[in-house]
């Protein structure tokens, strides 16, 4: 339910400039933009987003994860309505930015609230180049669709469970015994497990709290955290230098270099690509867990360089000979790429960036990698527009491209460790250095490891439900029980 917001900021690929300007009456009824307009259409939604990224994580820590996310969701559909009802180019920017604003709130929260407490569509642009009408329907719809997401968010997340570690850091620390004994022990609020993972997110936090890292500043404030930063950000500016602008957000102007300049073909590969992408980002995601973060980073740069240079190569050769043959090489280099760009890009950075922040600066910290990847994101959808009517070539672009890639590769590889079958507390052993580990090995020596391995402990008699709290709508986890329901 959290993640359908992103599926809204993944099928804003079919409704950007990669999308939409290849529908006749879109381009008719904006009076066919191109250079900085152009830029401006794509990127508008991206800076609505910078709007509210400094306010999410006030948002996500004041009311909590799930009303943050369902206030954005009210939003990206507020935004998509404006769009889908635009009269003119500037309803159109105003309902994109009001979806990007919303968006903010969204990124910044859904995958913290899955996060949290996890345990150790293109067809329909296609089908409406053939609409005819008045109206504008052949782009209006697509922009329509993107309110289905948001309305699953809109109905679906206030019955969702908040987050234990936030409910701990709130001091609702029964709440959150019981949301994690219901989603990773059947109820047992004594199974080993729940108590490992429970003790351990109270001493996290407590840690923290005590050190007071609430503030920007601490997110550079130690060694740790400048290490976590600066991985953080340097991802955000890799997942939008690494090409894969130029071959979504202005597919059709890549595509016109090649020779492929119909438009019902251009539609039918935009949707095959986006259903590749689809698919493998599904798969990697589902398989991070077996594989790793880091090696599914390093196989999907490595691939993606592979394939960029292929495009590189066979752009070049029919800007030279205009040969047919390879501009279908450079749409098939193209699958392949967006194929491996999925793998890492699409599933794993999100996740990444996120789990090797602390708890008191998760939000701070995604919102820092928020804004450099929205900053990069606008820099890239405004000025490629501007640079295609300048060179009239995007060859040049490509090997820069290509050169970044290799860039990207000797990041992962050096700067980029595996945090698989880590809890979220333990990956702060990675940064953080011997005083985390001192600290984990005091949490670790008052419980049973192996018990928990096994599965093991006693069943004692489980605290009796409350009638709020079954994290069913916004009226749950109001009241506070006994704490000392909390012993063992």
């Amino acid at each position: 339910m959290a993640s359908n917001g992103g599926q809204v900021v993944d099928y804003k690929s079919l409704i950007d400039p990669d999308g939409l300007q290849i529908l006749p009456q879109w381009q008719d009824f904006f009076d066919h933009p191109t250079g900085s307009q152009l830029g401006l259409i794509g990127a508008i939604q991206n800076i609505g987003s910078l709007g509210s990224i400094f306010l999410a994580p006030l948002a996500l820590d004041r009311f909590g994860r799930k009303r943050t996310v369902w206030g954005g969701a009210c939003l990206m559909l507020i935004g998509a309505a404006v769009q889908v009802a635009a009269k003119d180019v500037n309803w159109f920017l105003g309902g994109r930015v009001t979806l990007g604003f919303g968006t903010g709130f969204v990124n910044a929260g859904d995958l913290l609230m899955v996060l949290e407490i996890t345990y150790p569509c293109a067809c329909t642009t296609f089908g409406a180049y053939y609409i005819a009408s008045s109206y504008g329907w052949s782009w209006r719809l697509p922009a329509l669709i993107q309110i289905v997401p948001s309305t699953l968010q809109f109905f679906l997340v206030p019955f969702a469970p908040e987050s234990p570690r936030w409910l701990v850091a709130n001091g609702r620390e029964v709440e959150a015994l019981r949301i994690l004994a219901k989603y990773h022990s059947k109820g047992n609020e004594h199974h080993p497990l729940v108590l490992y993972e429970f003790e351990e997110m109270k001493s996290a936090i407590a840690a923290e709290q005590e050190a007071k890292k609430s503030g920007w500043a601490d997110l550079f404030k130690t060694r740790g955290m400048r290490k976590r930063m600066f991985t953080d950000m340097t991802l955000a500016i890799c997942g939008q230098w690494s090409g894969n602008s130029m071959v979504t957000y202005y597919l059709n102007q890549v595509l016109n270099t090649i020779g492929l300049t119909d438009r019902p073909e251009q539609l039918g590969i935009n949707v095959g690509i986006s259903v590749t992408s689809f698919a493998f980002a599904v798969s990697a995601g589902s398989t991070c867990d077996i594989f790793g973060r880091r090696t599914l980073f390093l196989v999907a740069a490595c691939g993606m360089l592979i394939w960029f240079v292929c495009i590189t190569i066979g752009s070049a050769e029919y800007n030279i000979h205009h040969n047919d043959a390879s501009g279908k090489a450079v749409v098939a280099s193209i699958f392949l790429f967006t194929a491996f760009y999925a793998i890492g890009w699409s599933s794993v950075l999100a996740l990444y960036v996120t789990e090797i922040l602390p708890f008191s600066l998760r939000a701070k910290g995604r919102s820092v990698f928020n804004i450099f990847q929205a900053g990069f994101q606008v820099f890239n959808q405004y000025v490629n527009p501007i640079t295609f009517l300048a060179l009239g070539c995007i060859t040049c672009d490509q090997i820069l491209f290509d050169c970044i890639i290799v860039c990207i590769i000797v990041f992962v590889y050096f700067c980029v460790p595996e945090t698989k079958g880590h809890t979220l507390e333990e990956t702060a052993l990675l940064f953080d250095g011997a005083e985390a580990a001192a600290r984990q090995a005091e949490i670790d020596a008052n419980l049973n490891e192996a018990a928990i391995a096994a599965g093991g402990g006693t069943k004692e008699p489980e605290t009796p439900p409350s009638a709020d709290d079954g994290e069913k709508g916004w009226a749950s986890h109001h009241d506070h029980p006994e704490e000392g329901s909390l012993q063992k």
